[in-house]
């Protein structure tokens, strides 16, 4: 598979938005189907681990060969943030996308990949359908807010972001003004405080 993907890239491939999204109904653990429940995991988090395998090869010897960017965004969620009765195993599949991130930067930081977290934002898509309509009328961002940041993150390499979480609907200016703080104080990464 990855020599005829090479081979209709032209064996060069800089970018890759790395984006799966699969949302079971809202219901409580206990009363979710099963399957359905795992599904959630298998596009959130097998999808872009698939895409990855067969495309960060590439990335990464497109950057070797001829300084492509090698820039990977993975889709995550605002949801990864937070806890809703009823959504747990979305929420759960896209926290795991930030810690991946994280991992995969940490892994081939060094050979040249950028791998980037992203919320889209709080978008009504196909898969909000499941959602209790007080939540999805509550969705307020627009799909091109993050088709603007994501094309802002993929425009040049911005090392000190490399490995982090970045929500689109923030003011990309002052993410830029924060640059420092954010470096020094290791910020936009999980980890847990007590």
């Amino acid at each position: 598979m990855y020599e005829s993907i090479a081979e209709q890239f032209n064996g060069r491939l800089d970018i890759l938005v790395n984006n799966a999204a699969h949302m079971e109904p809202y219901k409580p653990f206990l009363e979710s189907d099963p399957d359905t429940y795992w599904r959630t995991w298998e596009v959130n988090i097998h999808g872009l681990f698939n895409m990855a395998r067969v495309f960060l090869p590439l990335q990464l010897s497109s950057h070797s060969d001829s300084s492509g960017s090698c820039i990977m965004i993975n889709v995550s969620s605002s949801g990864a943030l937070s806890v809703r009765p009823g959504s747990g195993s979305y929420r759960t599949s896209k926290l795991a996308v930030l810690r991946w991130t994280e991992s995969l930067q940490a892994e081939y930081g060094e050979q040249g990949l950028l791998a980037f977290c992203v919320n889209p934002g709080a978008i009504k898509t196909k898969i909000t359908e499941g959602a209790p309509e007080l939540v999805r009328n509550a969705l307020p961002h627009r799909p091109d807010i993050a088709g603007d940041t994501i094309a802002w993150l993929a425009s040049e390499r911005r090392e000190w972001l490399g490995g982090r979480y970045m929500s689109c609907p923030w003011d990309m200016e002052e993410l830029i003004a924060k640059r420092d703080e954010i470096v020094k104080e290791d910020k936009l990464k999980l980890r847990m405080v007590f």
